[in-house]
């Protein structure tokens, strides 16, 4: 075999040694198949004509794409976040977004993001003039929450709260509703959210006001931990490679 010869051997094997490398390391090739899971969370997932849409829900479609894999739009779940969290923990190969990623959750999941990051705060309707000038003023109210939310954890280690204090809900929507029914005085919301849902529900956006800002929070997608490190590195280097390329900014102006 000439030296030539020798040459284009070497470079065609390379080629399909990679080709193969390629095809491996794709979750759809992989057959990792996630089980992928959110919750009622408008902008960011939400159910509209059978299909969860929203902005980490198409920007995870993306990821799918183009990471090769066979799952897509049809594959994501609307569950009670309470119960979806704890499926994310227990269960291998599970996926929940949007979860905010704290020094508390770090070692619970695998992350892929920061998605965005998002100013929560406390919310109260405008006519009952309440005023929080400090944390613990909350303590004197009735706080709605979603149940195993982030913002559980937030207000009893910050305010000094017990889980028996609040008046947890399963979704924004309800608590929100017992808000504007004076069955709570007190509820946590991200300001893109509570809009959403005032427009989808016939509420006014000026009914509420903002009493005090919780905490700032970057989202991420969150796995299991026993999900396959290389799957969750190939979504991470397929999410940079999105926002590089100014992808993830188109989804979130065609929701804004």
């Amino acid at each position: 075999m000439t030296a030539l010869n020798i040459h284009v051997t070497r470079r065609i094997f390379t080629q399909c040694v990679g080709l193969a490398w390629c095809l491996l390391s794709t979750p759809g090739q992989a057959g990792t198949d996630l089980q992928i899971m959110t919750e009622e969370y408008a902008p960011y997932s939400f159910e509209k004509d059978g299909e969860v849409r929203g902005i980490s829900a198409d920007i995870l479609v993306m990821l799918l794409e183009k990471t090769g894999s066979a799952q897509g739009r049809k594959d994501i779940q609307l569950k009670p976040w309470a119960r979806a969290y704890k499926m994310t923990q227990e269960q291998a190969n599970t996926v929940l977004f949007t979860v905010a990623r704290t020094s508390a959750r770090e070692n619970e999941f695998k992350w892929v993001g920061p998605i965005f990051q998002n100013i929560f705060h406390v919310y109260a309707l405008k006519d009952r003039r309440i005023k929080i000038a400090q944390i613990q003023d909350i303590k004197k109210y009735k706080m709605g929450t979603i149940r195993g939310d982030v913002f559980e954890d937030s207000l009893v280690k910050l305010a000094d709260m017990k889980i028996t204090d609040f008046q947890r809900a399963a979704t924004n929507l309800q608590t929100i509703k017992q808000l504007r029914a004076g069955a709570i005085d007190l509820t946590v919301q991200s300001p893109d959210t509570l809009q959403k849902l005032c427009r989808e529900n016939g509420f006014r956006f000026e009914e509420f006001e903002p009493v005090f800002v919780l905490e700032k929070i970057d989202l991420y997608y969150a796995f299991n931990k026993d999900t396959p490190t290389s799957l969750v590195k190939s979504l991470q280097g397929a999410f940079d490679a999105l926002k590089k390329s100014g992808k993830v900014d188109e989804v979130f102006q065609k929701y804004q």
